[in-house]
């Protein structure tokens, strides 16, 4: 039987930096990864390109977090986004600010966060076991006595770190497992949910639209023909609904509204930079310009050529409609399909498919100034296993990271 100090079960974002940071303590680590190599899921975020962190606050960064942000305080202060900018590049990761504060490797290759994260465990002498997948963790009072992997292999710590992430992308290996096994360990587990995840509408268009991007425009959250939530930015249309960054962020309330049977629906104002009046004014003056000819060729200056066919008929407008012969009326319905475009929101997709997943181990029941769990005496957690989530942007790899930075020195300075 092996005997370690410190067993990390997971190789993602948050398993990696802690494995690392626990065996700069000269502790004797071995870091468990079911999948054929370590990091699959953090190879793929940020579309391939690995958004590391945001350069927000840490008061801001926090309150992105919602109720349950104010935990991370305690990583934030051990190790915030600074820190890891300068922990990546003295790994060789330069990083590169763009819009809304978001952080990428100046590669823009999430294969390089990776393999960095790799090369830093192993230059620390860490154990990488990957194919290992754990089949069930032995419990002896209030304190892990062995783990036992799938192929019957029996290991033992002074240690766990439990860095098994969420279920979301169960192909990269977040399958929930660190779930099921928290919970036999006698944690409470928050029902996860999906997050930062697309959403399926009820439309005709869908085809004609998917692909169509759409940037600085607002949407409006609808519940019950009541606004619950207002964002600014990009959304994607697809053959099944809505992606895109503002949309991932408002999917868990749509989750949650589906569940209580609201009545659901998205509205988008193509035109939020003009009021009232401004927009009003601008469609005047375009129809005065374009005169004679079609409204068709008026739309062009204000929508997407995809859009164009679809807001005539939902208006209608005949396609041999003049210019010259709108009226009144029905410059207020154009006003109208411009900032108020409604799509019924029907489900989103699958847990599967979401970004990161909402839910996980009950926050009461971790020390927020160790990640040491407050039941089992030998355990720690990091990442996103446990009951927060945050939105696009990297917020929620600095999570991970910082967790799991957290819980790496924690398992360090206890020895």
């Amino acid at each position: 039987m092996n005997k370690f100090d410190v067993i990390v079960i997971g190789a993602g974002a948050s398993g990696l930096i802690a494995a690392g940071k626990a065996s700069e303590y000269g502790l004797n680590v071995c870091l468990l990864e079911k999948k054929s190599r370590p990091g699959i899921k953090l190879s793929i975020t940020g579309k391939g390109r690995c958004n590391i962190t945001n350069s927000a606050d840490m008061k801001e960064f926090v309150s992105e977090f919602g109720d349950n942000g104010k935990f991370l305080f305690g990583a934030f202060n051990k190790f915030f986004n600074n820190d890891l900018i300068d922990f990546l590049k003295n790994l060789g990761v330069d990083s590169r600010l763009e819009r809304g504060g978001r952080y990428f490797p100046e590669s823009d290759d999430a294969h390089q966060v990776v393999n960095a994260l790799i090369k830093y465990a192993k230059q620390n002498n860490v154990r990488i076991q990957t194919a290992s997948a754990v089949e069930n963790i032995v419990k002896e009072n209030n304190q892990i006595k062995e783990i036992v992997l799938s192929d019957g292999e029996v290991l033992q710590a002074d240690k766990y770190i439990l860095a098994t992430g969420g279920k979301s992308y169960p192909l990269t290996g977040s399958t929930g497992d660190g779930y099921k096994f928290a919970k036999s360990l006698g944690h409470t587990i928050i029902e996860p949910t999906p997050a930062l995840v697309p959403i399926v509408i009820n439309s005709p268009y869908l085809k004609q639209l998917n692909g169509l991007k759409l940037k600085n425009i607002e949407i409006t959250l609808l519940a019950d023909d009541k606004s619950i939530t207002k964002l600014f930015g990009e959304m994607e249309f697809t053959i099944f609904g809505f992606t895109g960054p503002i949309i991932l962020t408002v999917s868990s309330q749509v989750y949650k509204l589906i569940h209580e049977n609201k009545k659901i629906e998205i509205s988008i104002n193509l035109k939020p930079s003009l009021d009232e009046k401004q927009l009003d004014d601008r469609l005047v003056r375009e129809l005065n310009h374009f005169g004679n000819l079609p409204v068709r060729n008026m739309l062009k200056t204000l929508l997407p050529i995809q859009l164009i066919d679809i807001f005539m008929k939902e208006n209608n407008i005949k396609h041999t409609e003049k210019c010259s012969n709108i009226n009144k009326v029905m410059r207020k319905k154009m006003f109208d399909g411009l900032t108020n475009m409604k799509f019924k929101v029907t489900s989103t997709r699958p847990i599967e498919e979401a970004i990161i997943t909402k839910g996980g181990v009950c926050l009461d029941e971790v020390e927020q100034n160790t990640m040491k769990s407050k039941i089992i005496n030998n355990l720690y957690f990091c990442g996103e296993i446990l009951n927060m989530d945050g939105p696009t942007g990297g917020f929620n790899l600095q999570a991970a990271f910082s967790t799991g930075y957290l819980a790496g020195i924690s398992t360090g300075e206890s020895k």
